[in-house]
């Protein structure tokens, strides 16, 4: 109770133990009452504001209660939100990584397969290839050929061992039939064939021992055939080994002709002069001088 109640009520007390001591006053009576009525009524009227003010308090909290509840609820909202969010973030890396981890297990097990494949494959080509080994009627170039198409990873160092040496053998024994029926294509002028031999003769047996008189075959074949791009490294290669002496000159005269008829006349020229140089005793000296003036002429 306020200060202000507390005065209020003592004024009410004292008016009536005045009242009580002063009964045979009608007029004091009557005043009294007025002042009570009006005590009363103000009474009533701050009661009546008490309670307005009560409910709007009453209201406010009400408000603030369920204010107080939606903040919650968008609080709790929001947080699950978030959890959610980091959670489905890291369920997306984690799929990434599952696929990652899938694509690279399928990739292994495709490899895997593939091997597995390859070896069985390998195993069953290489019975078949012992069979031919063992059969005198065998066609050497196909042993080779089907021996260079087997997948080596599979082979054991003994079945390497055992398959080298005789392909080696093979391929020795190739490359020179290949060399003597280029130089029998090479006589009768079927330059064609000759090329075709020759490249074989290189093909399975690269360090030939008759690989300089093949190197000058296939560039004086390729020369008859016209095709002067191609003999000239041939030719050069030749000179560069010297196989035979006496055949320099017309190395260097072929290899002239060739740039000439290429249009490249300050490299014909070139060799050209060094038959007239160093070969004035050659067969190819006078052809030479010929040439080397009818280019200067022009």
């Amino acid at each position: 109770m306020s200060k202000k109640d507390e005065v209020r009520d003592k004024e009410v007390f004292k008016e009536r133990d005045v009242f009580k001591n002063d009964e045979t006053s009608p007029t004091k009576e009557h005043g009294l009452m007025i002042k009570i009525d009006s005590h009363l009524d103000r009474v009533t009227a701050d009661m009546n504001n008490y309670t307005n003010l009560l409910g709007s308090l009453e209201r406010k909290l009400f408000l603030n209660s369920v204010l107080s509840y939606i903040i919650f609820l968008i609080l709790i909202i929001s947080l699950s939100y978030l959890v959610f969010k980091e959670r489905n973030r890291s369920l997306v890396n984690e799929n990434a990584l599952l696929k990652t981890t899938i694509i690279q297990n399928s990739s292994k097990i495709m490899e895997l397969n593939d091997k597995i494949s390859g070896y069985k494959t390998t195993t069953q080509k290489t019975e078949t290839l012992l069979e031919e080994f063992s059969n005198a009627t065998s066609d050497p170039k196909k042993l080779v050929d089907d021996y260079e198409a087997l997948d080596k990873q599979f082979f054991s160092k003994v079945e390497i061992s055992f398959f080298q040496e005789r392909i080696n053998k093979l391929k020795l024994d190739l490359s020179i039939r290949f060399y003597e029926n280029g130089k029998n294509f090479f006589e009768s002028n079927s330059y064609s064939k000759a090329v075709t031999e020759f490249s074989e003769s290189l093909k399975y047996n690269p360090k030939n021992p008759y690989i300089n008189e093949i190197n000058f075959f296939l560039g004086i074949a390729y020369l008859r055939m016209k095709k002067y791009s191609e003999c000239i490294p041939y030719l050069e290669k030749a000179m560069v080994n010297n196989f035979d002496r006496n055949k320099a000159d017309d190395i260097l005269f072929f290899l002239g002709n060739a740039y000439e008829h290429l249009s490249n006349n300050t490299k014909a020229k070139e060799y050209y002069k060094k038959i007239i140089e160093q070969y004035s005793t050659g067969d190819k000296y006078w052809e030479a001088k010929k040439r080397w003036a009818q280019i200067e002429k022009n």
